[in-house]
């Protein structure tokens, strides 16, 4: 039995390079990741980061959010239809026309929910392979929906704020001030029983947990594509996104309470994946109100210079300069403009010496060395006094 199992997980694993989906999500990350150098180019003359960063964090992390989900997933048998799961995969690339934003579990997994009971209420079926149980499977898929809803709050709070993008934005009063965008793309790999023709052995007599009715099953790793994206104006891009995740975790918590409860009545499981869709409308919405009704945070200091960005690999990160800290003086030259800054570095062409406030409103000291090869403005990006603003954005929230 244990060498069968085995054969399938391998079996599986290959499939995993032939799904549509694990390529799409590489062509994905890349098209917004042009998008988003060429908005950095046009906001600040440089890009932050290279075209490949969407690329770099699809996988890393979400490989172990995927490792828990499967154990959690074969432990209790969680079977889906294979035609349920391609229709899914379709659902990933229609949503993600709209950018990553609409890439939440809550969301996709929820559609797929809405249209398999709309599809069988018409009289077309999702299941080639009969005869299997409607209600075990909403039940399943409502169980798959809250785990993936935790498991994007937990990406969110674990790597949703690195590598965020600023970027221009017209403010009410018609300044030009600077935002963050925070937004990512994961692909959660998850092992899932399939029912099948190719038998595979059940390790204990209760397996699957939740039968669906089929006799045979064999495992397939399906790729769920998770996506993020969020506008951080009013406060540090880290704090926001995290507090975010948080809200999304204990989303996706209570949701997997009642999806819990459909394995005894079966209806609960339209309640759960209801819920999940509603509680992250409304965390989003609370974002969206918040931001609203606070100032912007990256404004115009009564004394010093806000660093939007830290350029990667530049002298700026290597003195450990963040993004939100107030540079006051350069050089031992006071400063509060971009010009003034720029005019203090060159006193010394080799070597600066910044005052700077970090964001817990402590007063630090950093220094460094400035060689031939590096970048000549330390790295760091401010908010412009006078550059063309982008009105239209592209892939956002």
């Amino acid at each position: 039995m244990a060498l069968d199992w085995l054969m399938q997980l391998i079996t599986a694993a290959g499939r995993l390079l032939l799904h549509p989906v694990f390529y799409f999500s590489f062509v994905l990350a890349f098209v917004v990741g042009m998008f988003r150098v060429t908005r950095e180019r046009k906001d600040f003359g440089t890009r932050v980061y290279d075209i490949y960063q969407e690329i770099r964090f699809i996988l890393p992390s979400s490989l172990a959010v995927g490792l828990v989900l499967s154990i959690i997933s074969l432990g209790l048998g969680l079977a889906l239809p294979a035609d349920l799961l391609s229709f899914m995969a379709a659902l990933f690339i229609i949503f993600s026309i709209g950018g990553f934003f609409l890439l939440s579990p809550a969301w996709t997994l929820t559609a797929a929910y809405a249209v398999f009971v709309l599809a069988d209420y018409a009289g077309y079926s999702f299941i080639s392979y009969e005869p299997l149980k409607i209600e075990s499977i909403l039940s399943i898929l409502a169980l798959i929906t809250a785990l993936l809803v935790i498991a994007e709050g937990v990406l969110i709070h674990k790597r949703g704020y690195q590598g965020t993008s600023p970027r221009l934005e017209m403010s009410k009063r018609g300044q030009k001030t600077a935002v963050h965008l925070a937004r990512r793309l994961w692909l959660v790999p998850v092992f899932l029983p399939v029912p099948g023709v190719r038998p595979l052995e059940s390790f204990a007599d209760w397996w699957p947990v939740i039968p669906i009715g089929a006799e045979h099953y064999y495992l397939i790793l399906f790729p769920f594509l998770v996506g993020f994206s969020m506008t951080v104006r009013s406060t540090l891009p880290a704090l926001a996104v995290q507090a975010t995740g948080k809200s999304v975790i204990r989303a996706g918590a209570l949701a997997l309470l009642i999806a819990a409860g459909s394995y005894w009545v079966w209806q609960l499981s339209a309640g759960a994946v209801l819920f999940a869709a509603i509680a992250r409308i409304a965390i989003t919405r609370r974002h969206f109100s918040y931001e609203k009704h606070r100032p912007y945070f990256f404004t115009t200091q009564p004394k010093g210079i806000m660093v939007v960005g830290v350029l990667p690999g530049a002298p700026a990160r290597k003195m450990g300069l963040m993004i939100g800290e107030i540079i006051t003086k350069v050089n031992g030259i006071p400063v509060g403009t971009e010009t003034e800054f720029y005019k203090a570095l060159q006193k010394n062409a080799a070597y600066c010496k910044l005052e700077v406030i970090g964001t817990n409103g402590q007063v630090r000291f950093t220094q460094g060395s400035i060689y031939e090869n590096e970048h000549h403005e330390l790295g760091l990006l401010f908010a412009p006094e006078e550059k063309e603003y982008l009105d239209d954005s592209v892939f956002s929230d």
